[in-house]
Protein backbone atom coordinates (compact mmCIF):
# COMPACT_ATOMS: atom_id res chain seq x y z
CA UNK A 1 0.00 0.00 0.00
CA UNK A 2 1.10 3.76 -0.83
CA UNK A 3 1.88 5.89 1.62
CA UNK A 4 -0.90 7.94 2.79
CA UNK A 5 -0.68 11.49 1.06
CA UNK A 6 -2.62 14.77 1.13
CA UNK A 7 -3.91 14.50 4.55
CA UNK A 8 -4.54 18.47 5.54
CA UNK A 9 -7.36 20.41 3.56
CA UNK A 10 -6.65 23.78 2.67
CA UNK A 11 -8.93 25.01 5.75
CA UNK A 12 -6.97 23.02 7.72
CA UNK A 13 -3.34 24.27 6.66
CA UNK A 14 -4.62 27.74 7.07
CA UNK A 15 -6.17 27.18 10.47
CA UNK A 16 -4.26 24.97 12.24
CA UNK A 17 -2.03 26.79 15.04
CA UNK A 18 -0.44 24.07 17.48
CA UNK A 19 3.10 23.78 17.28
CA UNK A 20 5.08 21.17 15.81
CA UNK A 21 5.57 19.34 12.53
CA UNK A 22 1.79 19.00 10.92
CA UNK A 23 1.83 15.93 8.32
CA UNK A 24 0.64 16.14 4.42
CA UNK A 25 2.37 12.70 3.97
CA UNK A 26 5.18 11.22 2.12
CA UNK A 27 7.45 13.28 3.63
CA UNK A 28 5.95 16.65 3.44
CA UNK A 29 4.86 18.86 6.78
CA UNK A 30 3.42 22.05 7.13
CA UNK A 31 6.08 23.70 10.09
CA UNK A 32 4.11 26.21 13.04
CA UNK A 33 6.39 27.54 15.27
CA UNK A 34 5.66 28.52 18.61
CA UNK A 35 5.46 32.27 17.31
CA UNK A 36 2.86 31.41 15.39
CA UNK A 37 5.13 31.53 12.45
CA UNK A 38 4.31 29.17 9.29
CA UNK A 39 6.72 27.00 6.88
CA UNK A 40 6.39 24.36 4.63
CA UNK A 41 9.29 21.38 5.02
CA UNK A 42 9.98 18.37 3.32
CA UNK A 43 12.01 15.03 4.99
CA UNK A 44 13.81 12.62 3.34
CA UNK A 45 16.71 10.58 3.33
CA UNK A 46 19.56 10.78 0.88
CA UNK A 47 22.73 8.10 1.07
CA UNK A 48 21.48 6.74 4.29
CA UNK A 49 20.72 10.95 6.27
CA UNK A 50 18.12 12.51 7.01
CA UNK A 51 17.18 15.70 4.99
CA UNK A 52 15.05 18.53 5.80
CA UNK A 53 14.52 20.87 2.64
CA UNK A 54 12.71 24.22 3.29
CA UNK A 55 10.25 25.44 1.21
CA UNK A 56 9.29 28.69 3.22
CA UNK A 57 5.65 30.49 3.05
CA UNK A 58 3.43 29.05 0.40
CA UNK A 59 -0.11 27.81 -0.38
CA UNK A 60 -0.88 24.15 0.43
CA UNK A 61 -0.90 23.44 -3.47
CA UNK A 62 2.00 25.41 -4.05
CA UNK A 63 3.87 23.00 -1.29
CA UNK A 64 2.50 19.97 -2.97
CA UNK A 65 4.15 20.87 -6.34
CA UNK A 66 7.26 21.65 -5.06
CA UNK A 67 7.53 18.01 -2.99
CA UNK A 68 6.68 16.27 -6.33
CA UNK A 69 9.37 17.82 -8.09
CA UNK A 70 11.79 16.74 -5.21
CA UNK A 71 10.46 12.97 -5.07
CA UNK A 72 10.87 13.03 -8.40
CA UNK A 73 14.68 14.15 -8.11
CA UNK A 74 14.92 11.22 -5.76
CA UNK A 75 13.27 8.57 -8.10
CA UNK A 76 16.36 9.36 -10.51
CA UNK A 77 19.25 9.38 -8.00
CA UNK A 78 19.45 13.26 -7.10
CA UNK A 79 19.66 14.97 -3.92
CA UNK A 80 16.85 17.47 -4.24
CA UNK A 81 18.90 19.54 -2.05
CA UNK A 82 21.77 19.20 -3.43
CA UNK A 83 20.53 20.41 -7.22
CA UNK A 84 18.99 23.49 -5.33
CA UNK A 85 22.62 24.70 -4.04
CA UNK A 86 24.12 23.78 -7.61
CA UNK A 87 21.49 25.81 -9.30
CA UNK A 88 21.68 28.64 -7.26
CA UNK A 89 25.82 28.99 -7.52
CA UNK A 90 24.93 28.54 -10.99
CA UNK A 91 22.14 31.61 -11.12
CA UNK A 92 24.85 33.27 -9.26
CA UNK A 93 27.65 33.42 -11.97
CA UNK A 94 25.26 33.54 -14.95
CA UNK A 95 25.82 36.91 -16.09
CA UNK A 96 22.27 39.21 -16.17
CA UNK A 97 20.84 40.70 -19.56
CA UNK A 98 22.13 43.93 -19.15
CA UNK A 99 25.87 42.81 -18.22
CA UNK A 100 25.87 40.63 -22.21
CA UNK A 101 24.65 43.68 -23.40
CA UNK A 102 26.92 46.09 -22.24
CA UNK A 103 29.97 44.03 -23.48
CA UNK A 104 27.82 43.98 -26.81
CA UNK A 105 27.27 47.99 -27.06
CA UNK A 106 30.92 48.68 -26.14
CA UNK A 107 31.95 46.47 -28.93
CA UNK A 108 29.47 47.88 -31.77
CA UNK A 109 29.98 51.38 -30.67
CA UNK A 110 34.01 50.68 -30.92
CA UNK A 111 33.39 49.69 -34.33
CA UNK A 112 31.55 53.03 -35.60
CA UNK A 113 32.33 56.61 -35.23
CA UNK A 114 28.51 57.37 -35.98
CA UNK A 115 27.25 59.53 -32.71
CA UNK A 116 23.64 58.41 -33.67
CA UNK A 117 24.21 54.93 -34.09
CA UNK A 118 26.59 54.79 -30.80
CA UNK A 119 23.42 56.48 -29.06
CA UNK A 120 21.12 53.94 -30.43
CA UNK A 121 22.81 51.07 -29.45
CA UNK A 122 22.76 52.58 -25.55
CA UNK A 123 19.02 53.09 -26.53
CA UNK A 124 17.33 50.63 -27.49
CA UNK A 125 19.44 48.34 -24.92
CA UNK A 126 18.69 50.42 -22.14
CA UNK A 127 15.53 50.69 -19.95
CA UNK A 128 13.17 52.40 -22.25
CA UNK A 129 12.98 49.10 -24.54
CA UNK A 130 14.41 46.59 -22.33
CA UNK A 131 13.48 47.67 -18.91
CA UNK A 132 11.65 44.05 -17.94
CA UNK A 133 15.58 42.26 -18.93
CA UNK A 134 18.19 43.86 -17.86
CA UNK A 135 18.09 42.39 -14.38
CA UNK A 136 17.44 38.71 -15.64
CA UNK A 137 20.20 36.09 -15.57
CA UNK A 138 20.57 35.83 -19.69
CA UNK A 139 19.76 32.28 -19.97
CA UNK A 140 16.15 32.45 -18.11
CA UNK A 141 14.79 34.80 -21.09
CA UNK A 142 12.56 33.28 -22.90
CA UNK A 143 10.20 33.91 -26.63
CA UNK A 144 7.73 35.41 -24.37
CA UNK A 145 9.80 38.03 -22.80
CA UNK A 146 11.16 39.15 -26.52
CA UNK A 147 7.31 39.79 -27.15
CA UNK A 148 6.75 41.60 -24.42
CA UNK A 149 9.51 44.06 -25.33
CA UNK A 150 8.43 44.34 -29.15
CA UNK A 151 5.06 44.12 -29.46
CA UNK A 152 4.74 47.69 -28.15
CA UNK A 153 6.59 48.86 -31.09
CA UNK A 154 6.47 46.47 -33.91
CA UNK A 155 4.13 47.77 -36.06
CA UNK A 156 3.57 51.50 -34.88
CA UNK A 157 7.21 52.02 -34.78
CA UNK A 158 8.93 49.74 -37.37
CA UNK A 159 12.16 51.37 -38.07
CA UNK A 160 12.48 50.80 -34.49
CA UNK A 161 11.10 47.18 -34.19
CA UNK A 162 13.44 46.09 -36.46
CA UNK A 163 16.19 47.59 -34.97
CA UNK A 164 15.69 46.08 -31.57
CA UNK A 165 14.94 42.80 -33.11
CA UNK A 166 18.99 43.00 -34.85
CA UNK A 167 20.34 43.70 -31.65
CA UNK A 168 18.54 42.01 -29.22
CA UNK A 169 19.49 38.56 -31.70
CA UNK A 170 23.12 39.97 -31.45
CA UNK A 171 23.37 39.65 -27.52
CA UNK A 172 21.98 36.28 -27.65
CA UNK A 173 24.58 35.15 -29.82
CA UNK A 174 27.08 36.57 -27.75
CA UNK A 175 25.85 35.26 -24.74
CA UNK A 176 25.56 31.75 -26.39
CA UNK A 177 29.17 31.82 -27.25
CA UNK A 178 30.21 33.11 -23.62
CA UNK A 179 28.05 30.80 -21.64
CA UNK A 180 28.54 27.80 -23.17
CA UNK A 181 32.52 28.39 -22.98
CA UNK A 182 32.54 29.68 -19.49
CA UNK A 183 29.42 27.91 -17.70
CA UNK A 184 28.75 25.12 -20.00
CA UNK A 185 25.20 26.41 -20.34
CA UNK A 186 23.58 25.30 -23.57
CA UNK A 187 21.48 28.67 -24.47
CA UNK A 188 19.01 29.13 -27.39
CA UNK A 189 18.33 32.59 -28.75
CA UNK A 190 14.68 33.42 -27.40
CA UNK A 191 14.70 36.48 -30.33
CA UNK A 192 14.99 33.49 -33.38
CA UNK A 193 12.27 34.56 -36.08
CA UNK A 194 10.86 31.38 -36.59
CA UNK A 195 9.65 31.22 -32.72
CA UNK A 196 7.76 34.78 -33.04
CA UNK A 197 7.01 34.48 -36.10
CA UNK A 198 5.15 31.55 -34.49
CA UNK A 199 3.91 34.20 -31.99
CA UNK A 200 2.25 36.18 -34.59
CA UNK A 201 4.61 38.40 -35.63
CA UNK A 202 5.29 39.73 -39.38
CA UNK A 203 8.09 40.30 -40.93
CA UNK A 204 8.27 44.47 -41.36
CA UNK A 205 8.24 44.73 -45.22
CA UNK A 206 8.45 48.61 -45.71
CA UNK A 207 10.09 51.29 -43.22
CA UNK A 208 7.53 54.25 -43.28
CA UNK A 209 10.81 56.60 -42.90
CA UNK A 210 12.38 55.82 -46.15
CA UNK A 211 14.42 58.37 -47.95
CA UNK A 212 16.18 61.84 -46.35
CA UNK A 213 13.58 64.61 -47.48
CA UNK A 214 15.72 66.80 -49.85
CA UNK A 215 15.46 70.22 -51.09
CA UNK A 216 14.84 71.46 -54.71
CA UNK A 217 17.55 72.22 -55.82
CA UNK A 218 16.08 75.39 -57.51
CA UNK A 219 15.51 76.81 -54.41
CA UNK A 220 18.83 76.35 -53.31
CA UNK A 221 20.32 80.58 -53.55
CA UNK A 222 17.14 81.38 -51.47
CA UNK A 223 17.69 78.85 -48.82
CA UNK A 224 21.31 80.01 -48.87
CA UNK A 225 20.43 83.37 -48.68
CA UNK A 226 17.72 82.65 -45.55
CA UNK A 227 20.95 80.47 -43.68
CA UNK A 228 22.71 84.26 -44.13
CA UNK A 229 20.44 86.29 -41.83
CA UNK A 230 21.16 83.24 -39.40
CA UNK A 231 23.35 84.09 -36.73
CA UNK A 232 25.09 80.96 -34.37
CA UNK A 233 27.69 78.13 -35.09
CA UNK A 234 25.03 75.83 -36.00
CA UNK A 235 23.44 77.82 -39.29
CA UNK A 236 27.62 78.23 -40.30
CA UNK A 237 27.15 74.22 -39.75
CA UNK A 238 24.00 73.44 -42.36
CA UNK A 239 25.42 76.67 -44.53
CA UNK A 240 29.08 74.95 -45.18
CA UNK A 241 27.15 71.58 -45.44
CA UNK A 242 24.78 72.95 -48.51
CA UNK A 243 28.10 74.19 -50.46
CA UNK A 244 30.17 70.84 -49.38
CA UNK A 245 27.64 67.79 -49.96
CA UNK A 246 29.48 66.58 -47.04
CA UNK A 247 27.49 64.32 -44.03
CA UNK A 248 26.62 65.79 -41.22
CA UNK A 249 29.12 63.70 -39.16
CA UNK A 250 31.84 65.00 -41.32
CA UNK A 251 31.01 68.43 -40.86
CA UNK A 252 29.99 68.91 -37.39
CA UNK A 253 33.23 66.87 -36.28
CA UNK A 254 35.70 68.78 -38.46
CA UNK A 255 38.85 69.91 -36.86
CA UNK A 256 40.96 73.03 -37.80
CA UNK A 257 43.79 70.65 -38.25
CA UNK A 258 41.91 69.32 -41.52
CA UNK A 259 41.63 72.54 -43.50
CA UNK A 260 44.42 74.80 -45.18
CA UNK A 261 42.32 77.98 -46.16
CA UNK A 262 45.31 78.96 -47.89
CA UNK A 263 44.92 75.59 -50.64
CA UNK A 264 41.50 75.63 -50.00
CA UNK A 265 41.44 71.83 -49.11
CA UNK A 266 39.99 70.22 -46.52
CA UNK A 267 41.43 66.53 -45.70
CA UNK A 268 39.06 64.27 -43.83
CA UNK A 269 41.06 61.63 -42.16
CA UNK A 270 39.94 57.90 -42.72
CA UNK A 271 38.92 57.01 -39.20
CA UNK A 272 35.98 59.86 -39.64
CA UNK A 273 34.34 58.49 -42.72
CA UNK A 274 31.47 56.28 -43.16
CA UNK A 275 33.40 53.57 -45.33
CA UNK A 276 36.58 53.53 -43.44
CA UNK A 277 36.52 49.79 -43.35
CA UNK A 278 36.87 49.49 -47.08
CA UNK A 279 38.74 52.64 -47.41
CA UNK A 280 42.55 53.48 -47.21
CA UNK A 281 42.59 57.23 -48.47
CA UNK A 282 41.86 60.35 -46.83
CA UNK A 283 39.11 62.34 -48.22
CA UNK A 284 40.21 65.59 -50.33
CA UNK A 285 37.45 67.92 -50.51
CA UNK A 286 38.11 71.13 -52.32
CA UNK A 287 36.73 74.23 -50.83
CA UNK A 288 35.16 76.98 -53.01
CA UNK A 289 36.00 80.68 -51.89
CA UNK A 290 32.54 81.17 -50.62
CA UNK A 291 33.36 77.84 -48.57
CA UNK A 292 36.67 79.35 -47.55
CA UNK A 293 35.08 83.02 -46.45
CA UNK A 294 32.89 81.20 -43.97
CA UNK A 295 35.43 79.38 -42.45
CA UNK A 296 37.45 82.44 -42.36
CA UNK A 297 35.32 84.15 -40.06
CA UNK A 298 34.51 82.05 -37.86
CA UNK A 299 35.62 82.32 -33.77
CA UNK A 300 38.81 79.85 -33.48
CA UNK A 301 37.60 78.32 -29.95
CA UNK A 302 39.84 74.96 -29.54
CA UNK A 303 40.48 72.36 -32.02
CA UNK A 304 36.86 72.00 -33.36
CA UNK A 305 35.75 73.60 -36.37
CA UNK A 306 31.97 74.17 -34.96
CA UNK A 307 32.46 73.93 -31.40
CA UNK A 308 29.53 72.62 -29.18
CA UNK A 309 28.11 74.14 -25.58
CA UNK A 310 30.27 71.74 -24.10
CA UNK A 311 34.02 72.80 -23.97
CA UNK A 312 36.04 70.39 -25.97
CA UNK A 313 33.24 69.06 -27.80
CA UNK A 314 32.33 69.62 -31.39
CA UNK A 315 28.27 71.03 -32.57
CA UNK A 316 25.67 67.98 -31.71
CA UNK A 317 24.22 66.32 -34.24
CA UNK A 318 20.68 68.05 -33.55
CA UNK A 319 22.19 71.60 -33.72
CA UNK A 320 21.32 71.92 -37.82
CA UNK A 321 18.18 69.96 -37.41
CA UNK A 322 17.01 73.20 -34.69
CA UNK A 323 18.43 75.68 -37.18
CA UNK A 324 15.92 74.09 -40.34
CA UNK A 325 13.20 73.86 -37.61
CA UNK A 326 13.57 77.53 -36.49
CA UNK A 327 13.65 78.93 -40.26
CA UNK A 328 10.49 76.81 -40.75
CA UNK A 329 8.79 77.86 -38.25
CA UNK A 330 9.49 81.53 -38.60
CA UNK A 331 9.30 82.15 -41.84
CA UNK A 332 5.42 80.89 -42.46
CA UNK A 333 3.21 78.97 -40.63
CA UNK A 334 3.11 75.75 -42.90
CA UNK A 335 6.73 74.64 -43.49
CA UNK A 336 8.48 76.65 -46.24
CA UNK A 337 11.44 74.35 -47.12
CA UNK A 338 9.82 70.52 -47.65
CA UNK A 339 11.08 67.64 -50.02
CA UNK A 340 8.72 68.21 -53.27
CA UNK A 341 7.96 64.68 -53.53
CA UNK A 342 7.15 63.77 -49.78
CA UNK A 343 6.20 67.55 -48.44
CA UNK A 344 8.12 66.91 -45.32
CA UNK A 345 10.99 68.97 -44.01
CA UNK A 346 14.02 68.70 -45.69
CA UNK A 347 16.82 67.42 -43.46
CA UNK A 348 20.87 68.39 -43.31
CA UNK A 349 21.34 64.84 -45.16
CA UNK A 350 19.24 65.35 -47.64
CA UNK A 351 21.16 68.28 -48.79
CA UNK A 352 23.63 66.15 -50.12
CA UNK A 353 20.82 65.09 -52.90
CA UNK A 354 20.04 68.48 -53.81
CA UNK A 355 23.65 68.82 -54.88
CA UNK A 356 23.77 65.36 -56.35
CA UNK A 357 20.33 66.07 -58.25
CA UNK A 358 21.86 69.42 -59.25
CA UNK A 359 25.20 67.95 -60.81
CA UNK A 360 23.40 65.58 -62.95
CA UNK A 361 20.96 67.81 -64.37
CA UNK A 362 24.30 70.32 -65.39
CA UNK A 363 25.73 67.08 -66.97
CA UNK A 364 28.79 66.79 -64.74
CA UNK A 365 30.13 63.40 -64.53
CA UNK A 366 28.43 60.49 -62.38
CA UNK A 367 32.28 59.73 -61.32
CA UNK A 368 32.72 63.38 -60.22
CA UNK A 369 29.57 64.01 -57.99
CA UNK A 370 30.07 60.80 -56.08
CA UNK A 371 33.37 61.17 -55.60
CA UNK A 372 32.36 64.86 -54.20
CA UNK A 373 29.92 63.48 -51.79
CA UNK A 374 32.68 60.72 -50.59
CA UNK A 375 31.26 57.29 -52.12
CA UNK A 376 33.44 54.96 -53.72
CA UNK A 377 33.81 54.97 -57.39
CA UNK A 378 33.13 51.17 -59.09
CA UNK A 379 34.15 47.86 -57.51
CA UNK A 380 37.08 46.51 -56.30
CA UNK A 381 39.41 46.01 -59.66
CA UNK A 382 38.10 48.98 -60.72
CA UNK A 383 39.62 50.73 -57.62
CA UNK A 384 42.50 48.60 -57.61
CA UNK A 385 43.53 50.50 -61.05
CA UNK A 386 42.19 54.12 -60.47
CA UNK A 387 44.72 55.87 -58.59
CA UNK A 388 43.30 59.54 -59.03
CA UNK A 389 40.55 61.32 -57.24
CA UNK A 390 40.14 63.83 -59.46
CA UNK A 391 40.55 66.45 -56.93
CA UNK A 392 41.32 69.72 -59.71
CA UNK A 393 37.85 68.23 -61.70
CA UNK A 394 35.80 68.47 -58.77
CA UNK A 395 37.17 71.73 -57.70
CA UNK A 396 35.49 72.74 -60.71
CA UNK A 397 32.42 71.05 -59.81
CA UNK A 398 32.18 73.01 -56.35
CA UNK A 399 32.98 76.44 -57.44
CA UNK A 400 30.03 75.99 -60.15
CA UNK A 401 27.94 74.79 -57.50
CA UNK A 402 28.95 77.79 -54.97
CA UNK A 403 28.15 80.25 -57.98
CA UNK A 404 24.56 78.39 -57.88
CA UNK A 405 23.38 78.73 -54.58
CA UNK A 406 24.99 82.14 -54.67
CA UNK A 407 22.92 83.32 -57.27
CA UNK A 408 25.73 84.00 -59.51
CA UNK A 409 23.94 81.68 -62.07
CA UNK A 410 20.25 81.42 -62.81
CA UNK A 411 19.18 77.93 -61.61
CA UNK A 412 17.70 76.38 -64.61
CA UNK A 413 17.10 72.45 -64.94
CA UNK A 414 18.79 70.69 -66.74
CA UNK A 415 21.21 72.96 -68.70
CA UNK A 416 23.73 70.55 -69.25
CA UNK A 417 27.46 71.46 -70.54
Amino acid sequence: MGRATKRLSSRRADTINKPGYHSDGDGLYLVVEPSGARRWSFIYHSHGKRREMGFGRRSLKDAREAADEARRKIRTGADPISDRRSGRNLRSTIPTFQSVAEEVIRAAQGRSTNKKVRYQWDLLLGPKYCGSLLNKPIHEIDTLDIERVLRPVWTSKPETGRKLLVRLKRVFEYARVQLRDRHNVQLSNPANWQDLRDRGFERITKLSRGRQSALDYVQAPEFRNSLRTRQGIAARALEVTLLTGLRTSEVIEAKWSEINLETRTWVIPVERLKDRRTRTDAHRVPLSADVSEVLKALPRVGEYVFPGQKPGKPLSNMGMIAVLKKINRDDEDQPRWTDVQSLRPITPHGLRATFRTWGEDEGFARELLEEALGHQIGNAVERAYRRTDSFDRRRTVMNAWADFCMGRKTPERGSGD
